[in-house]
């Protein structure tokens, strides 16, 4: 690992690594962006839908569990119960009917974008308040980091 990332850096924060700044930065954001709470669903349940989203032709329950960081047993308990609330649909596969496709339907669909993990209004003010390079540079460097994040192995080490 770049030890610059974890190790003190110099200017405005002499004390902080790269990797503590951004996660102050992160739970500032989060503090003031993020929407209320739903109280019709689980925190695990609006993962689970969040995730599903990035998909639209479904996933397999060995895949959705591993990318939810739960047993199969608790995702699948999740998923029958999301599917008789009508938000996701199970269907055999084509190529191989012993298996499952999870996928949302339109009420899931739905529900995914009102559920938005930030307030919409305040997150684009926020970015409206910055200069135009400076909205840019924000938006490339955390795209970058999602790739990045999206290429270190599930379980974290690597």
């Amino acid at each position: 690992m770049n030890s610059s990332l974890t190790e003190p850096i110099g200017g405005a924060h002499p004390r902080q690594s790269a990797a503590d700044r951004f996660e102050t930065a992160f739970r500032r954001c989060d503090a003031a962006l993020r929407r209320p709470a739903d109280p019709d669903l689980a925190p695990d349940e609006l993962t689970l839908l969040q995730r599903l989203a990035s998909d639209p032709d479904g996933v397999a329950l060995t895949w959705l569990a591993a990318h939810l960081g739960r047993p199969k047993s608790t995702t699948s308990v999740l998923v029958k119960d999301l599917e008789r609330r009508g938000f996701v649909r199970r269907t055999r596969r084509a190529d191989d009917e012993r298996r499952l496709e999870i996928a949302l339907t339109a009420t899931g669909r739905a529900r995914v974008v009102a559920d938005r993990t930030l307030d919409a209004d305040r997150l684009a003010a926020g970015l409206r308040a910055l200069s135009p390079s400076g909205r840019a540079q924000l938006l490339d460097g955390i795209e970058g980091l999602a790739r990045a994040a999206e290429q270190l192995p599930i379980d974290g080490r690597g």
